[in-house]
């Protein structure tokens, strides 16, 4: 074993590095999942003339979405969507008003929205896609869509460069001194 690291150093480099490249392959593999989620996503029958004319603005969803989550109507919020699966678990929320566009972010634009009866905010997501907006909801899909990983994806991966930088060189450090020791007891 002395031997092997002899030839071959106090590092196992190629280890270290397949561990560096860890979560560039995390995130492209995540990139990856978005792409066929784009591609499986949407219904073509939310994207006729008719929904593009109705869909046209942000706006135009805004107000739509308003009447959609004050009565919990699943098939005009998956009309909204766009998306081919129904949208299970909506609650009706009679006292839900619109507020206010609250920020463009990109190609997406966040509704706020407010229920006066237990004084909650809502927030929903507005984006165009192929010619009419659609609402987005939170998921894997909206966090790549929109770049909101990196808030997440930067400082984990920063994390984990540096304590890979660490563990290597505490683990050099370690393994010259045994060398070294190793030297000095063996002759």
């Amino acid at each position: 074993m002395a031997e092997e690291r002899k030839r071959r150093g106090y590092v196992d480099w190629p280890y270290v590095l397949g561990l560096a490249a860890l979560p560039v392959l995390i995130v492209a593999l995540l990139f990856g999942v978005r792409q066929i989620q784009e591609l499986t996503r949407y219904e073509p029958a939310y994207f006729t003339t008719e929904y593009v004319e109705r869909y046209d603005t942000p706006g135009a969803v805004a107000r739509a979405l308003e009447l959609a989550l004050r009565e919990g109507d699943a098939e005009l919020m998956a009309e909204l969507r766009g998306t081919k699966n129904l949208p299970t678990g909506l609650i009706p929320e009679p006292r839900l008003i619109f507020v206010f566009l609250l920020n463009v972010q990109g190609d997406y634009y966040q509704y706020l929205y407010f229920n006066s009866g237990n004084f909650n905010r809502v927030t929903e997501n507005v984006k165009a896609h192929s010619d009419r907006y659609v609402v987005v909801e939170p998921g894997l899909y909206f966090y790549i869509d929109s770049g909101l990983w990196t808030t997440a994806a930067a400082p984990i991966a920063a994390t984990w460069w540096i304590l890979l930088v660490v563990y290597t060189a505490a683990t050099y450090v370690y393994r010259r001194m045994a060398a070294a020791r190793q030297r000095m007891f063996d002759r």
